[in-house]
Parts: structure tokens; sequence; C-alpha cells
């Protein structure tokens, strides 16, 4: 379990912020636990497993300092002092715990005692100050400070520390002046950026721009990502969004400058139209792996598919050429996965029943065909059929294939109203590959809850056999759409149009609020299906790494579930394809389900195989 960083972001039950911590799993799960657990059970033993590495042992203690738990982690901030190879981190570390517990002779002795022992170092003689000013010494703390910046005059804090003392002595234009001060000194960086922020206030680009290029070129490389994020900031906030491209992407490495700068970025280029170059650097961001970036990525992720689907022409007055996309039984069995052994046997002569759906009544109908972002009406009126060819084709004698249709150089095509009887019979052919029956599927969003309802419809004569209808809840559809199912085959196992027959053992459908998941990850799977498919044209993917993060939560909900594991490996396997270079992302984790959450039954051996071909390696 790691923790990342603390954020203001709403939490979960009624304790304040102050005693929660936000932390991450290995799966990338957020949690939170209190504080008092975060130290007795996480904190304290995480620092005994890093006390003999000084960079790990570093890094925790200061994000220690910063959650408050100062008084716990004086051993370890003295044990740092003592091994050390950085001694004037170490020094300055334990010095700002003392100063945090009250210990101001402890922290001047080990501060003054660096100095003596290795020269003067600037942020050790600005927390040095620190021992002074809060001593009430003003005079002395701010003549060591303008030391610690002669001798470092990039230290973000005793900068800022040094220009709010003159601006408390002589007002903004003090403040300047200060900035102004300490530009003047040799490798000075940091002052110019402010500089710069008040000539862009002042409407002085040119002045703003030649702070800029003298701060890149004292600031050495890698640039400092503060340098570029207050720079980007600037830039961006005074709309000079062509600025930050010039001046900061050739210096922008996402390991280094992570998400503050990124971000800058990103929104430039997104504002600037240029969305190919914001998906770059998205994927660059993604590719770190932080699951505390994790809510901005998406933030732009869909930002951007928005923004994609804007740029796309109208769709023509001409009707629209439409295919249909026939998928027989399981959409996860599809294709070369080995899991199409796990099939019942049909017979040649077994009943072929084809399910359309891709109909959604809505409250306000578009007046003419538009381009959209898929939608939750549009999702499940994709998902239903796809759910219920699924279980026609495992829980009876028939052959279940849901149908979608396809607007060719668009994407999925969704109706705004119902196909009338024959038309719908019609659209499934003609001949002996046609199906004996079709079945329509209908998504009425205008009452709340939701209606779904079907029909059965003898293909020959267009003879309705068969109807059901239930209520579903908007946001947790999952439950009315199982029922549907249910309905169905109770329907036409009582009219002879197929038989029951008895269900895989391995065949177990997620049921409550994670059937609701189910149905979602079975849609989005059939859009990278359907981008992977040379003779459909048009369409686009965007939320990928919500696709697979929520796969993995949903086996992690059901780890014993063979089905989902299985929709995970079909997920993962087409993705590939389409996606290539976020699988990098998620092999640890996958690893992980497989050690911690091993499948047992029919499937197991398969789906090893499947995740092995796809990500490599041993699971």
């Amino acid at each position: 379990m790691s923790r990342l960083r603390q954020t203001n972001k709403q939490r979960p039950g009624s304790l304040p912020a102050a005693d929660m911590i936000r932390v991450f799993d290995g799966y990338g799960r957020e949690m939170w636990i209190t504080r008092q657990e975060w130290r007795d059970k996480i904190l304290l033993a995480n620092l005994e497993k890093v006390r003999d590495d000084a960079d790990q042992l570093y890094g925790m203690l200061v994000s220690a300092l910063q959650d408050g738990f100062a008084a716990d982690i004086v051993p370890y901030a003295e044990h740092l002092w003592r091994t050390d190879p950085i001694p004037s981190r170490g020094a300055t570390l334990l010095g700002i715990v003392y100063m945090e517990v009250g210990r101001l002779d402890d922290a001047q002795q080990v501060l003054q005692a660096c100095i003596a022992a290795h020269g003067e170092d600037g942020v050790v003689l600005t927390n040095l100050a620190k021992v002074y000013s809060q001593r009430g010494d003003e005079a002395r703390a701010e003549s060591i400070l303008w030391r610690a910046l002669e001798v470092d005059p990039n230290q973000d804090n005793g900068l800022l520390w040094y220009a709010a003392i003159q601006q408390d002595h002589g007002g903004e234009a003090a403040a300047l002046a200060a900035f102004r001060r300490v530009a003047s000194l040799p490798r000075s960086w940091r002052a110019q950026l402010w500089l710069a922020r008040d000539a862009l206030q002042r409407g002085d680009l040119a002045a703003a721009n030649a702070l800029y290029t003298e701060a890149l070129a004292r600031a050495g490389r890698p640039v400092p990502p503060d340098l570029l994020m207050q720079m980007s900031g600037d830039l961006g906030n005074n709309g000079y969004l062509a600025e930050i491209i010039r001046l900061v992407e050739p210096h922008f490495d996402p390991a280094c400058h992570g998400l503050a700068v990124g971000n800058n970025l990103i929104r430039a280029y997104h504002d600037l139209d240029q969305l190919d170059a914001a998906r770059r650097v998205l994927n660059q961001l993604y590719a770190q792996k932080r699951p505390d970036w994790r809510e901005t990525l998406s933030y732009w992720d869909t930002r951007l598919a928005q923004a994609g689907v804007t740029r796309q022409p109208e769709p023509s007055s001409e009707p629209l050429s439409v295919s249909l996309l026939a998928i027989e039984g399981p959409l996860w069995m599809r294709g070369e996965l080995p899991f199409a052994q796990l099939l019942p046997a049909k017979r040649d002569d077994a009943p072929r029943l084809a399910v359309f759906g891709s109909t959604a009544l809505l409250a306000q109908t578009p007046e003419r065909a538009a381009a959209q972002l898929s939608d939750s009406p549009g999702r499940l009126s994709r998902a239903v059929p796809l759910f219920i060819a699924e279980q026609l084709h495992l829980a009876t004698n028939a052959v279940g294939c849901a149908v979608i249709p396809w607007a060719e150089g668009h994407g999925f095509a969704l109706f705004g109203r119902p196909y009338e009887d024959q038309g719908l019979c019609a659209l499934a052919g003609q001949g002996d590959a046609a199906p004996a029956y079709v079945i329509g599927v209908t998504v009425d969003t205008a009452p709340s809850p939701w209606r779904l309802s079907l029909r059965v419809l003898r293909r020959a004569d267009a003879q309705r056999v068969a109807e059901a209808q239930v209520q579903a809840d908007a946001e947790d559809p999952g439950p009315a759409v199982a029922k549907l199912a249910e309905q169905l085959v109770g329907l036409l196992v009582t009219r002879g149009v197929v038989r029951a027959s008895p269900v895989p053992r391995w065949y177990q459908v997620p049921v409550g609020r994670d059937a609701s998941d189910y149905l979602l990850r079975l849609e989005q799977q059939l859009a990278v299906v359907c981008l992977n498919l040379d003779f459909l044209q048009g369409g686009d993917l965007y939320g990928e790494r919500e696709m697979l993060d929520g796969l993995l939560q949903l086996c992690l909900r059901l780890p014993a579930n063979q089905v989902v594991r299985m929709v995970l490996a079909q997920t993962l396997r087409q993705m590939r394809q389409a996606r290539p270079e976020i699988l990098a992302e998620y092999r640890n984790k996958v690893e992980l389900l497989q050690r911690k959450h091993p499948l047992a039954g029919d499937a197991a051996r398969l789906i090893e195989q499947a995740l092995v071909e796809t990500l490599g390696g041993q699971m």
C-alpha cells in the first residue's frame, strides 16, 4: 500500500479531512484510512523497512512531516542525519523536525554543525534563519536569509520569505525590488519567474519572454519542474497559449515534470485545437502509472474525446450507410482465444435468434442525425442485446446472436424510434442462415424509472410471439436487464421456441450493482472490438484506462468469478491491437491479480494462457 499525496477531494464517511489519509493499493485503488491507523499499521512499518535506504527514507519522512507526524519520526530523522550521504539533506530535515516539535536549540546545533563540517548550503542557512525567526530575532534571521539566497538564490521558500519580509516593509514595490535584487545574483532563475509574472500582468509579453529565456538559460538541465510549472501556468492564465508550447514543450519530461506541467501543456494544446499533441502528452502521463493522477487524466481523456467529436463533419442530409455486425454467443469468446472450447455444442438445426437493440427513446429526440460520444442510453441499448444473446446461447439450445448497427464513417448507430415489425424482420435477412426469430429491444429513457421492452418476432411472417417489459434504475440497470433476460428465456421455453439447457458451471453472471458494471464492460469491449475490424469505417476509442481499471475492480470484487476474468483477458487481447502502448501499464496489476486471487475451475488454465499470450511472461 502506498501513500502518494493528500487531497481535498470529498471522502466517504463523516470524519474530518484532518483525520483521514489517502492511500492506494497495488491495483491503484483509492482508499481512506484514519491518521492513527496509518501511523500504527503502515507509516512506522514502512519507515523501518527503508531505514537503510537514504533516498527512500528521506522521501517517506518528508511526506510524514507534511502530514503532521513530526513527533513520530524524530528517531528516523536522526538516523537519516547520521547516515545520509547528502549531509545537507539529512541535517535540513532533522532541523525542520526539531523545529516542528519545539526543540529550537537542537535544530540550531544540527544546522550549524552541518555548515561547519561541510560548508555553507542555502537551504541549511534558510532553516537556520527560521530558528532565529522563531526566537524573535528577526534582524539576525533576515541577515542569514540573505546569505542563504546569495549561496542558493533559487530556494522557493527562502525567496518567497525574503520577498514577504520586504513587502511588509515597503509594499508591492518593495517585493518587486527584492525579486530584482535576487535576480541579479549569479545562477538566479526563480526570481526571474516572479518578475515575468509581473510583466505579463502589465501586458508586457516581450519583457516576460526575455526573463523566461534568461531563466531557462540559467536553470540547467533537466529544467526544474517548478520553473516549467510556474512559467506555463502564468502564460496560460494570461492567454499566451502558443508561448507555452514554444517555451515549455521542448523541455518537458513526463517522468521529471509530471502532472503539474503536463496538465498545463494538455490544456494549451486543447485550447489551440492541437488534439493529437494533447493526446500524446496525456499518454505520456498515463505511462507514469500514478493512480493519484487518474482523476485529472480521465477528465482530459473525456475532454479530448468530446473535442474530437465536435471536429467531425456533420452527417449529410443523405441517408446514412449502416452496416450490421453480428456477434454469435458471448462477445468475450470471439476470435482466437481458447475460451470457445468451453461453449456448449450446438446442433446444426438449433434455432437461431437475432437480438437487435441500438434503439433509445429520449425525452428530447434530436431533429437530425448528429455525432456524439457514447452516453448511458446508447451504451445500454448495445449492452442489452449482447447480454441477452449471451444468455440465450448459454442457457438454451438456441444460437444467440446480437446484431449491432454501425454508421459507416461515424461509429455506432443509435436510433430514436423502434423499427416496425416488418422492417426489423427484413433486416434479419433471408435464406437458410437467417434467424428463425428476431428480438427487438427498446430502451425508453423518457420516463423515470427507465423502461426496457422487447418483442419476439417470427421472421417468416413478422408475427409477435412474445413481449416483455421491465422498469430499470437509470443508475443501476443491471438487475432489471437480468430480470428481462430471465423473462425472455421463460417465455421462449413456454412457447416452444427454445429448450432450456444446463448452464455451464463456470458461467456465473454478476448480480446487483456488479451486474450494471458487467453490462458496461461488455459494451466497452464491443467498442474495442469494432475499432479493430478493418471493414468498419469511422468510430474512435477513448477512456481505455477506465475500461481496464474498471474491469480490474470488477475482478477484485468478484475474485472467484471466471466470467469476469475472461472478459478482462479478452479486453486486454483486443486492446493489444487497438492501443498496444498502454498494456505495459497493466501488466503488474494483472500479475498481482492472478497471484493473489488464483482461479479454480474449468476456465482457469485457459484464462492464464490467454493472459500470458497477451501480456507476456508468467502470470
